[in-house]
């Protein structure tokens, strides 16, 4: 019960950090509503970091893999849709 508790304890804790963290990144994006240009302000204040890797080639294609990590949300998932984008 004990070890139980304090497991359930940390998924709280855990689950309300990532809360703050989802408050704050909302928090910029409605200061930031409709810009009219993209300013380096602004891109700091999204962007932790821009991970570009090595550059590949399948079947012929160049390819070359972005990610790119958010301030308090972390990497956000955008291969799916960039996939629909790509083919439709």
């Amino acid at each position: 019960m004990e070890a139980s508790t304090a497991e359930q304890r940390k998924n709280v804790e855990g689950i309300e950090r990532q809360n703050l963290n989802v408050k704050s990144f909302l928090k910029i994006v409605h200061s930031y509503i409709e810009p009219e240009t993209l300013t380096p302000d602004i891109l700091h204040e999204f962007v932790e970091k821009i991970v570009v890797h090595a550059l590949g080639k399948s079947s012929g294609h160049r390819t070359q893999q972005v990610n790119i990590h958010y301030n308090f949300v972390g990497e956000i998932e955008l291969s799916c849709e960039i996939a629909k984008r790509e083919t439709a």
